[in-house]
């Protein structure tokens, strides 16, 4: 099974930084409580060993091999709990013949004495005893330590050590985000930086002057690239500009020059016919001429509009008049006023372009629709158009320059391609926004966003 990929690199930083510190924890608790154990198994047994060579391990009543016993459990107390639930020590002291001089209370009967080197470990009744044995000359005697009560006090003492890992790791996780987010802050700050690009922010820059040397490269890369694509644009928007500007005189004397000329052809039709064709041409490159220069003007921030409060149903309803004249089948959902504040002249144009499109790229026999909503201090005006739709990759490029769909150049239907790119470019300078809504199945929607005049 292949796992997916975080896709966050903060978060795969904070979790690899945790998972190492956690492996590196663990292995070092399992291998602190490796040594503990075997280091506690070891003083237990030196003690046991060492009461084994005892002179005291001597006594000829019961009294006084009790008083042994007890003597040997206050030695293993620290080892254990305070109230154990079992016998610590067991005592078993046994004559040359074989009689029983002395034996624990506890003294389990499944537990046989041993005559073995050293210390042997025996398991019964759930419980691991450490058994060991010494003679003295006739007397032998045997001592049984009880590990399984201090393996249950090191048990609970590592169970605590153990859980306070859990905070400690989650610390060390807040830790590695805290310092992922820290060291990401070049990154972030580029981010916002690109992001300002996009809105048309070509003068941003990122101050390398804080940064760490391993981000301080990247930070002067991004500003040269900005540097580089800043000078461009701008020659860019003064190239579109100035040719323009250039050809708009020549157009207008030629226009004019057409328009006499066509006054005075009225008595030959085939010539009149040709100027007409090129007077059409004409005003058709007249018409993209001023859309550039409004292009230009908006991509050089100067595109000021008066902030005039006008009511937007009137043009409504003309544009409503004018496309039933087309003999279209029109749906209306406008309220009684639609106030806004900017340019008539512009918001005209704007609105002109949307219905000329949806008038020229409608389904055969469609509808077209008109409706207005306002909501939380902004008008939203819809202009739908009955159609097949529009494929995704051709929604990402409605409002490039120059743009038209495949269709548009089957159907033949006029225009280059400027009219979304300016009607976008008019509402943002009106502090509103143009984009391709979500629609059903069979239909076209433009939405048109405009703040509500206040008053």
């Amino acid at each position: 099974m292949r796992w997916p990929r975080l896709r966050s690199f903060r978060l795969r930083i904070t979790l690899v930084a945790t998972g190492t510190a956690t492996a590196a924890i663990l292995v070092l608790f399992l291998a602190s409580a490796f040594t503990i154990y075997q280091r506690r198994q070891h003083v237990l047994d030196r003690i046991q060993t060492s009461h084994l060579n005892s002179p005291v391990l001597m006594a000829e009543t019961a009294a006084q091999w009790h008083a042994i016993e007890v003597q040997l459990d206050a030695s293993f107390s620290g080892f254990s709990a305070d109230t154990p639930d079992g016998p610590r020590v067991l005592l078993l002291a046994q004559s040359g013949d074989g009689r029983t001089l002395y034996r624990s209370a506890h003294w389990p009967a499944a537990l046989q004495p041993v005559r073995a080197e050293g210390l042997v470990s025996r398991e019964f009744a759930g419980q691991t005893w450490r058994v060991g044995h010494v003679q003295r000359g006739a007397l032998t005697v045997w001592i049984c330590v009880n590990h399984q009560l201090s393996y249950r006090q090191l048990n609970r003492i590592m169970t605590r050590f153990g859980m306070s890992i859990v905070p400690l790791i989650a610390a060390l996780a807040l830790l590695a985000w805290y310092l992922a987010g820290r060291a990401m802050r070049p990154i972030e700050h580029l981010h916002g930086a690109m992001r300002r690009v996009r809105g048309g922010e070509l003068s941003e820059r990122v101050s390398d002057l804080e940064e760490d040397r391993e981000f301080r490269r990247l930070v002067e890369v991004f500003n040269e690239m900005m540097d580089r694509l800043e000078r461009n644009y701008l020659q860019a928007i003064r190239f579109s500009g100035d040719a323009a500007h250039e050809l708009k005189t020549p157009l207008t004397i030629l226009q004019g020059e057409l328009e006499r000329c066509f006054a005075h052809a009225e008595a030959d039709p085939a010539l009149e016919r040709d100027l007409a064709d090129m007077l059409g041409e004409v005003r058709r490159l007249d018409s993209i001429v001023k859309k550039l220069l409004l292009l230009s003007r908006a991509d050089a921030g100067q595109l000021q509009l008066p902030r005039l409060t006008l009511d937007l149903r009137p043009l409504l309803d003309d544009l409503a008049e004018d496309i039933s004249l087309h003999d279209v089948e029109l749906r209306l959902a406008l309220p009684p006023g639609v106030a806004v504040q900017g340019d008539h002249e512009l918001l005209t144009q704007l609105l002109q372009n949307l219905v000329s499109n949806a008038l020229k790229y409608r389904a055969p026999q469609g509808w077209i629709g008109l409706s207005a909503r306002r909501s939380a201090g902004v008008w939203e005006i819809d202009v739908a158009n009955a159609s097949d739709g529009i494929t995704p990759e051709h929604r990402e490029q409605l409002f490039a320059r120059f743009f038209r769909g495949d269709h548009a150049h089957n159907r033949r239907v006029p225009g280059v391609g400027l009219g979304l790119a300016l009607s976008r470019e008019i509402a943002r300078a009106h502090a509103g926004d143009l984009v391709f809504a979500e629609a059903p199945p069979g239909q076209v929607v433009f939405r048109l966003s405009l703040p509500a005049a206040i008053g």
